[in-house]
């Protein structure tokens, strides 16, 4: 197998681009990434772009943005399995430095069983997520309310719910952070809210729109407010807004750990494609003597 690393991101879609649209919905996240960084001029640490191919033919493919994780993909599991070797002895002799990872499970769990050996480290799951897709919305059970896109004036409270539901979901945000998210995605008509009596009561958020399809993250119900149907009233609502844009499909992540949020989707017409985990990787820790 043969290891390609790419310069910028548009010679790398160049190359993947069939790859990543002939399973679009696995390929949400690098898709995601290759259309929204493509014109990005990086002025320090450059993105990590590769391909291991066998006789031509795409086996596995690496993204990293920094700072964010390392993303893999592949088209047949054993393929991508096989490739991971190949693509760790790069990345060792490049003396490149992989912190997080984020793909579709088994490549992932071949990945860290080869990095975590080479560099004595030890893995950390962060999450065990399973991916959905949407082709057409079961609506729930009735209820009263409605969807709206958020407003400057809900930047008052959705900064603390971006805030819990980072320390929900283990991906932590400081308050400013959360802040400067809730208006960016505010700004960019991507978030929505599901109000009750002209009370927000839940949200979601629009994110990764891509060539055939779109993604919904950043569901969230305050803890007092759960168990009232607005999680799922909010994303329905909001996937059948999405397919009303155009997209033929829509797709979410969640944390298999939540056996709630699996059975809402699954509700509404989410229907599971893969799993995914997420990982990182830190130092092994010595045990002191007695």
């Amino acid at each position: 197998m043969e290891v390609t690393r790419f310069l910028s991101i548009p010679a790398f879609y160049d190359e993947v681009e069939s790859f990543l649209l002939e399973q679009e919905d696995r390929a949400g996240l690098m898709l995601g990434n290759s259309l929204r960084f493509k014109d990005k001029v990086w002025e320090e640490e450059q993105p990590f772009l590769a391909t291991v191919k066998k006789d031509g033919e795409i086996m596995l493919a690496a993204m990293l943005i920094p700072p964010y994780a390392l993303l893999l993909l592949e088209k047949d599991e054993a393929d991508g399995v096989g490739a991971v070797p190949y693509l760790v002895d790069y990345l060792v002799k490049e003396d490149y430095a992989i912190q997080k990872l984020n793909s579709p499970k088994a490549v992932g769990r071949a990945f860290s069983e080869e990095w975590t050996k080479v560099h004595h480290l030890e893995e950390k799951v962060v999450m065990d997520l399973r991916l959905y897709t949407l082709q057409s919305v079961i609506q729930p059970a009735a209820r009263t309310g409605k969807l709206r896109k958020a407003t400057d004036a809900d930047l008052t409270f959705l900064p603390q719910w971006v805030l819990e539901m980072t320390q929900e979901t283990n991906q932590l945000m400081t308050l400013a952070e959360a802040e400067e998210y809730a208006l960016e995605r505010t700004k960019n008509e991507f978030l929505f809210i599901w109000e009750e009596d002209g009370r927000p009561v839940s949200m979601a958020s629009k994110t990764r729109p891509n060539i055939k399809g779109v993604s919904v993250n950043l569901v969230y119900t305050p803890r007092g407010l759960r168990g009232k149907g607005y999680a799922s009233a909010c994303v329905a609502a909001l996937s059948e807004y999405l397919l009303q844009e155009g997209y033929e499909f829509c797709s979410l992540f969640t944390d298999l750990a939540n056996p709630t949020s699996n059975k809402i989707y699954q509700n509404i017409g989410y229907n599971p494609v893969c799993d995914y985990i997420e990982l990182k990787f830190n130092k092994k820790r010595t045990e002191k003597p007695v």
